[in-house]
């Protein structure tokens, strides 16, 4: 554990480092991205915790924290400032005038990745899904479960595409890679779990991309 947590740490440092080089900013960044990965990990103790305890949250309690376990607010904070953006008081402003749309994107990342890994992670024993902590609070079936999450997603992808139109010049290049974010999870778990069971669908659909050669007609 030590070991990780130095590697971490040097790592972290490091990026602000990069940064500073760019910009005289390394106070300004390292506090972020120390609590992105802060933020991060509690969100995993507090699954952590509750798979030793057996416990089952409520659909609202899973996702208070789920959103942040999904990492996508940590991916967020480390995309930000590696664009080079006036990191000063940028983040500040975007964050106190955008939760909603980071909370959104954490939310699409979080469902998808629930409804591509939720047979398998039952299946072994891992802390509970959104999907399953929907089916007994509502006392429904997997099918009627999955069907709800799918609607939760749909209802967040409104939501983002509403705001993306109300951005600062400035900031319309970030909030596209953020939302690509979302469409990215999309493609990672259509087939399944493409991300931690490298299965032949996405595998395929990856080389397609970047691999091999377009086809020119």
């Amino acid at each position: 554990m030590k070991t990780c947590f130095l590697a971490l740490y040097n790592t972290t440092n490091e990026i602000a480092n990069e940064i500073q080089k760019e910009k005289d900013a390394w106070n300004h960044v390292l506090p972020h991205l120390k609590k992105g990965w802060t933020d991060f990990c509690n969100a995993l103790f507090v699954e952590a915790k509750w798979y030793n305890m057996g416990y089952t949250p409520s659909l609202q309690e899973y996702l208070s924290n789920g959103w942040i376990s999904s990492t996508a607010p940590l991916l967020l904070v480390h995309e930000f400032f590696s664009m080079g953006h006036e990191v000063t008081n940028g983040m500040e402003d975007f964050l106190e005038k955008n939760q909603e749309i980071v909370y959104n994107i954490s939310m699409i990342i979080r469902l998808c990745n629930d409804l591509g890994t939720s047979v398998a992670e039952r299946a072994r024993g891992d802390v509970p899904s959104s999907i399953l902590c929907y089916m007994r609070e509502a006392d429904v079936s997997e099918e009627i479960a999955q069907k709800h999450i799918e609607d939760m997603i749909n209802k967040s992808w409104k939501k983002i595409n509403g705001q993306c139109f109300n951005q600062l010049p400035m900031l319309q290049s970030f909030v596209n890679i953020a939302t690509n974010n979302a469409r990215v999870a999309h493609s990672l778990y259509q087939y399944g779990d493409g991300f931690g069971v490298q299965d032949r669908d996405t595998r395929k659909n990856i080389v397609s991309l970047l691999v091999e050669p377009l086809v020119l007609y």
